[in-house]
């Protein structure tokens, strides 16, 4: 039979064809189907043409036999065991013939396609493939019928749709139904729903399939809906992310043969990353889409934005060039935004309530740095990219073009962070990918050595940090470091120290580095630039300091000269540290030649060469000779000739210039602390431990010593005319004279403090070297004073030269803390004699003092101090402390003096002591956070103890001991400047402490009992105390309410704008008075109020990002927590309104206050604007509604605040016009020039107003329209009790009205007279004042902008004349 219908098809007979087939069996039919199909007895192609022509051929078509034929093939199909040939010609065949199928046959098709997926049958065969056109066939048809249903063919098509998607899909055939949507004809809807459908389905997915689905979704998206795709891969991946999160390490490592591991995801997750790169390099929509869906989300939960997923696709998609700047731009202001919102969080307890601190971003980007381990080759490039774009914008700038000296103070900003965090991301990709560290590399040299203008101490850092973490890694890029050598002396010397300190550690690895930078450095030696010798003397420094000689030479074979092929030997040899020796003698040799050199140059070598001693101690013989040799041509060897030195060798004269050459100071200074050094190494070093030149080294020191105690003894003699300097000399830097004598003093000074500090630390506290030391000051002061005179003099006379600036002590930190450990703390017996001396000298006690601050205060703000022996931090850290310690016994045992010393008090170094201990703790809170509790300890002389917060709270108990004494003193005048100090210590110590501890409660609670209770006058010691309070308030709990109180005392205490009011006199804190209250207090909290708006704004716009984020179908947790959080913001602002109500009802006196009262008041309504704003766009969105809190907020608003705005305004209008006209009646008594001068600065202040007080009414006009504008959605009349405001051109005051017509109702007709000779009187919103006769009103304001004139003035009802209602016409 079977031949027989193929041998009719083939001829063409369709006839009969047509009557065979009717007449056989749908069931015999598919048999013979199948046989063909799966048994192989012949092709299947031509039977089942056979079989469809022959349906078709007879009218009317039997539809029941073409749906059975239809079904048994799509069955076969879904077999998925014919061969694909078959298959794929069967399934063109049936794709043919579909067009022809009537609406019913096409139906009940459908119905089968649902059947399949709902009950699991799908089985990714090619069955499936003909579901796109059996829909298309569907939609083409005019009507379907359904059951008992009529509807149209595209209706239908979307109801099979929706079957379709709302039944459970197998995980088998999900990515075989994703493709094969992609051919299926869809609305907008459709797709939606579709592409919900799958993005569902990613959760069921195993991840290995994940990829192909994310392929297919991708396709889909050409269709539309980018965004919604986008955004359901990335919160997949997110959610994946979070869970590998929450993973312990032990779990990760049990799940390492499941499917959802960390490596397995994190390759999957860079498949997934390239195909959306490549779907976005063929369609720049998708790419669109992706980064307008980052910028949506940028103003709510940065985490999100920032994931390691997000960022790993935006780094990808950035190496488009279209998105490029648009990316990297994103993401340094998300970064820097989001590092904002965590210092917001950090400062106040009330943001944190409303939003909980999350992930940290540092930690959220270098995880996506360690994922990209996982393959992520196409996101490499763009986190070299990005860490190199967040160096570059939010690295340290130059001030004004000028490159700064950098700073050791670490900083803790926003953009510092942000700078950090591009460090770190580079350092950890240069570790984890080898293919960029060339790369790496290269952009750190070039912005080294081409950002002249600008600082690279952050690059240097980079690069210090990539040396210490991975040296053998960096040995790889040798030769792009020998390049970068060849640029070394084209640096400033700040940078290429900084260069040469971080390649530091390299050296010692690799032999030819090391030569090469010797090469370099002996090259900038000789240079004719006077900075590149400055590098050659660092460099070389830098060397000897690091390669530490462990053996020892003769010292004859340092002066001989060594090559370099001596000391290269094998470059593949072995590193050899017996080889250092050879090698510094060398270098040694050639630092001779700087000796030679201008000053610049020999000063870093005097503080070098000293650093070096104290390193490499075994080349204390190479040094002393130099040392020895230079001094001795300045020294005088006669012991009969005045002074000891020769200081006309020490300057150099050019023409009519004066240089100095020799820094003869800094010279005996390395020779003092060397001697000193050498002395310490001798006595710490066994008799087998001593270098070899032992007697040698014996017969310099002497030497040395023989001529510093010649030259200290000689200078205790010498008279200021042995040096030619005396009050006569001219010291004016206008000449060449004047020149000279300055170097010549600033010489002698230096020398006097060297040789100070020398006979004293030298001296063992004997009686002799304490007496030498005071005559020593004695003379330095005598100088000193005689320059200080000239410096004053010229100063105060014009036309003269520039005077010179007062010099830096050359005493060393060490020496410092020595004199005045010996001065307070010294109680040894044998020294009391001598230290009791030095005790009754006050003058020198003072200058002790004094040069303790000027090094302390060079450590705040520069990290380091002047001076040869610092350059440790520990030991600066060792230095304070002790200082620290010395300090707080002094004060602490002479806080409270006797009757005696009372007068004595503000004589002695109390003050300074307090000073010095206030920029060592700040010092120690900026730079030595880790260590801050160990240095604690060290100051009050206590046991470490592990509990850090204790022993910070321990040490604020003993400063609130010591400034409740200062306040319990019953003195006529309490020392209002030792509370500010001690109370500064409070606070920098109450920064330590963590707000959520019951120690910082303490301490909140005894400063809001002083500010309560003690009445305190000082000014700066009030505003310190409220300021504390405000800051640690807001750190711990709610503001607003101390806001208000502090409101109401300010109001109470300036009185009421209304004179006729009285306010009840009582106060919550005893410490705001008259005097207080206004600047201080009130700019405090104008201040205060503008950080609560910055806060309340940052959680409006948060939530309103939030809301806007979140999906339509929130649950119900969410809502709630949002309305409590609206609560809280109402109930905030509710109490703002009312400490505003105090504010601008106060009597607030003329100036700098009203303005800033006006600009917050003008902020409090944007922000009012604001909120209102965000319940707009709620109702919007129809996801929310208005809260009875925020009705209650706008009815505080109408009843305590407008209203009392506009009496505000009327007020400062009259107190200005008031001050301005008696400033000017002032002047003119006394002369008319000053008067004019004092009209013109009144004119200035009105013209000021002019901008202030119209920019508070639009303010609060734009709120109102908005108000308005939530009334008519909210269907709530929101506007009930608010007064709109009206035309602000002129307004009549109702007061002067009642009397103007009591006046004019008792005054007879006459009065008409009089009163036609009166001036109409306005004062407009910017505070001018128009006079109402028409001479005055020729420069006054247009037309439009003043009272009506006379005659168009009409009777009143009321029965008053129009003169009378001119004069009410007030401000």
């Amino acid at each position: 039979m079977e031949k027989k219908i193929i041998k009719l098809y083939e001829d063409g007979l369709v006839n009969e064809l047509g009557k065979s087939v009717q007449e056989i069996p749908s069931q015999e039919l598919t048999q013979m189907i199948e046989n063909r199909a799966l048994r192989g007895k012949g092709e299947v192609l031509p039977l089942l043409q056979a079989i469809l022509q022959g349906i078709s051929a007879i009218e009317p078509r039997n539809v029941k036999k073409s749906v059975s034929v239809y079904t048994h093939c799509i069955n076969l199909l879904e077999q998925n065991e014919m061969s694909n040939k078959d298959a794929s010609n069967v399934v063109g065949l049936l794709m043919l013939e579909a067009d022809s199928l009537p609406g019913s046959a096409l139906t009940e098709l459908s119905s089968l396609f649902i059947d399949l997926v709902k009950n699991g049958q799908a089985q990714c065969g090619k069955g499936l493939e003909l579901l796109p056109k059996i829909l298309s066939a569907l939609a083409n048809e005019e009507t379907v019928i359904n059951g008992d249903n009529s509807m149209s063919g595209t209706e239908y098509k979307g109801h099979v749709l929706n079957s379709l998607c709302s039944c459970r899909w197998n995980t088998q055939s999900i990515i075989y139904l994703a493709g094969i949507f992609k051919d299926v004809t869809m609305t907008l809807d459709e797709l939606k729903f579709v592409l919900e459908k799958m993005l569902r389905m990613m959760k069921e997915l195993e991840h290995a399939d994940l990829p192909a689905l994310v392929y297919q979704l991708l396709l889909l998206s050409a269709k539309g809906h980018q965004r919604l795709v986008i955004e359901g891969i990335t919160n997949f991946f997110i959610e994946q992310d979070k869970h590998l999160r929450g993973k312990s390490t032990n779990e990760l490592s049990e799940d390492l043969m499941e499917d959802d591991n960390e490596e397995t995801v994190r390759h999957i997750e860079g498949t997934i990353i390239l195909h959306v790169s490549f779907a976005t390099k063929l369609d720049h929509n998708l790419g669109k889409e992706f980064i307008k869906f980052l910028k949506g989300r940028q103003h709510g939960s940065t985490t999100e934005v920032l994931a390691p997923f997000n960022l790993a696709l935006a780094l990808s998609l950035s190496c488009i060039h279209r998105f490029e700047d648009q990316i990297f731009d994103f993401l340094k202001a998300t970064i820097l935004k989001s590092f904002k919102d965590c210092d917001k969080q950090d400062q106040s307890a009330w943001v944190r309530e409303v939003v909980p601190q999350s992930s940290r971003i540092e930690d959220l980007v270098l995880e996506t740095v360690q994922n990209s381990v996982y393959g992520w080759d196409h996101v490499i490039q763009g986190l070299v990219q990005l860490g190199l774009a967040l160096m570059d914008s939010f690295g340290p700038k130059a001030a004004f073009g000028r490159v700064e000296e950098t700073s050791c103070v670490p900083s803790n900003t926003p953009t510092h962070r942000a700078c950090q965090l591009g460090s770190k991301i580079l350092l950890h990709t240069f570790k984890s990918h080898e293919m960029v560290r060339a790369d790496i590399l290269e952009h750190i040299f070039n912005r080294v050595v081409t950002k002249a203008t600008s600082p690279v101490s952050h690059f240097l850092e980079l690069l210090s940090s990539t040396v210490m973490s991975a040296p053998q890694i960096l040995l790889e890029s040798t030769p792009k470091v020998r390049e970068m050598f060849d640029y070394l002396s084209f640096l400033t010397p700040t940078s290429a120290e900084g260069l040469l300190k971080a390649i530091q550690p390299l050296l010692k690895f690799s032999m030819s580095l090391k030569d090469a930078l010797i090469l370099v450095l002996r090259k900038a030696m000789f240079s004719r630039q006077l900075d590149s010798r400055k590098i050659g003397v660092n460099g070389f420094l830098l060397i000897l300091k690091h390669f530490r000689v462990l053996g020892g030479l003769q010292p004859s074979q340092a002066s001989q000269a060594i090559s370099s092929s001596q000391i290269q030997v094998d470059i593949h040899a072995r590193y050899n540290p017996s080889s250092n020796e050879a090698l510094c003698l060398e270098i040694i040799g050639n630092l001779r030649r700087v000796l030679t050199q201008q000053a610049d140059v020999r000063l870093i070598f005097y503080e070098g060469i000293y650093k070096v001693l104290c390193r490499n101690s075994q080349l204390q013989g190479p040094i002393l000779d130099i040392l020895l040799s230079q001094l001795k041509k300045y020294y005088e060897p006669s012991e009969d000739v005045n002074p000891p030195v020769k200081l006309d060798l020490c300057i150099c004269a050019q023409g009519d210039q004066v240089y100095l050459q020799e820094p003869l100071a800094h010279l005996l200074g390395c020779i003092q602390l060397s001697l000193l050094k050498v002395s310490d190494i001798r006595r710490q070093q066994t008799d087998d431990d001593g270098p070899e030149d032992e007697t040698h080294i014996l017969a310099v020191k002497s030497e040395l010593e023989d001529m510093l105690e010649s030259i200290t003894k000689r200078m205790v003699k010498s008279e200021m005319e042995d040096f030619e300097l005396d009050k006569a000399a001219d010291f004016s830097l206008g000449n060449s004279v004047g020149v000279k004598n300055n170097i010549f003093a600033i010489l002698v000074l230096g020398t006097y403090e060297v040789l100070m500090e020398y006979t004293f630390l030298s001296g063992q506290f004997s009686i002799n070297s304490i007496e030498e030391v005071l005559d020593l000051y004695e003379n330095y002061q005598k100088l000193g004073a005689v320059l200080k005179e000239k410096a004053n003099a010229v100063a105060g006379k014009k036309g003269k030269g520039p005077v010179g600036k007062a010099p830096r002590s050359m005493m060393s930190l060490d020496c410092i803390t020595a004199f005045l450990d010996a001065i307070i703390n010294d109680t040894a017996p044998s020294h009391q004699e001598s230290v009791q001396v030095l005790r009754d000298n006050m003058e020198f006690r003072k200058y002790v003092m004094g040069v303790a601050l000027q090094k302390i205060q060079q450590i705040q703000d520069k990290g380091v101090c002047d001076g040869m022996e610092v350059g440790d931090s520990n030991k600066i850290q060792q230095l304070i402390c002790s200082l620290g310690s010395t300090f707080l016994k002094h004060y602490s045992e002479n806080q409270k003096p006797g009757e005696e010393g009372k007068r004595n008090r503000s004589k002695g170094i109390f003050g300074q002591c307090l000073e010095g201990l206030v920029s060592i703790v700040t010092i120690l809170t900026q730079q030595h956070k880790d260590q801050l509790a160990a240095c604690l300890c060290d100051i009050l002389g206590a046991q470490d103890s592990d509990n850090h917060q204790e022993v910070i709270y321990s040490n604020i108990k003993k400063f609130q001991r010591l400034v409740m004494n200062l306040l319990s003193v019953d003195e006529e005048e309490n020392n209002w400047k030792e509370v500010t100090h001690l109370l500064t210590i409070v606070q920098l110590l109450c920064r330590e402490l963590f707000a959520t501890n019951g120690q910082f409660e303490k301490v909140l609670d005894w400063i809001h009992k002083i500010c309560t209770e003690q009445t305190i006058d000082d000014l700066s010691t009030c505003k310190l105390l409220f300021g504390m309070l405000l800051e640690m308030t807001q750190q711990r709990k709610s503001c607003p309410p101390y806001l208000r109180d502090m409101a109401q005392d300010i109001h109470s205490q300036l009185g009421d704008i209304d004179q006729e009011v009285e306010v009840e006199d009582r106060t919550h804190h005893a410490s705001i008075t008259a005097r207080t209250a206004a600047p201080t207090i009130l700019s405090l909290v104008l201040q205060q109020v503008e950080r609560e708006l910055d806060d309340t704004e940052w959680a409006i716009a948060r939530m309103k990002a939030d809301t806007l984020a979140a999906p339509q179908d929130d649950d119900m947790v969410d809502l709630t927590q949002r309305e409590g959080h609206e609560k809280s913001i109402c109930s905030r602002l509710g109490i703002l309104v009312t400490a505003f109500h105090e504010l601008i009802q106060s009597a607030v006196p003329v100036g700098t206050c009203v303005e800033a009262m006006i600009k917050q008041t003008t902020r409090f309504f944007g922000t009012l604007t604001l909120l209102v704003k965000y319940y707009i766009a709620m109702y919007a969105q129809k996801t929310h509604h208005v809260t009875a809190r925020f009705e209650k907020l706008i009815k505080l608003i109408g009843t305590h605040l407008t209203q009392h705005c506009y009496a505000m305004i009327t007020y400062i209008q009259t107190s200005e016009s008031e001050h301005i006209q008696h400033n000017v009646e002032k002047q003119g008594k006394k002369d008319k020039k000053k008067a004019s001068a004092a009209a013109q600065a009144g004119r200035a202040k009105v013209m000021k107003q002019s901008r202030t007080i119209p920019n508070l009414i639009f303010a609060i006009e734009t709120f109102e329209k908005f108000l308005i504008q939530l009334s008519k959605k909210s269907k709530i009349n929101l506007m009930e009790h608010i007064k709109i405001s009206t035309s602000r051109d002129f307004r009549i005051n109702s007061a002067a009205l009642k009397e103007v017509m009591a006046e004019e109702s008792e005054s007879d007709s006459d009065g008409d007279a009089s009163d036609g000779n009166e001036d109409v009187t306005v004062v407009s919103d910017d505070g001018s004042t128009h006079s109402g006769s028409e001479d005055d009103q020729e420069n006054q304001e247009p037309p439009n902008k003043q009272p009506c004139p006379d005659k168009s003035a009409k009777p009143s009802k009321l029965g008053t004349k129009k003169t009378g209602l001119k004069k009410a016409c007030k401000s």
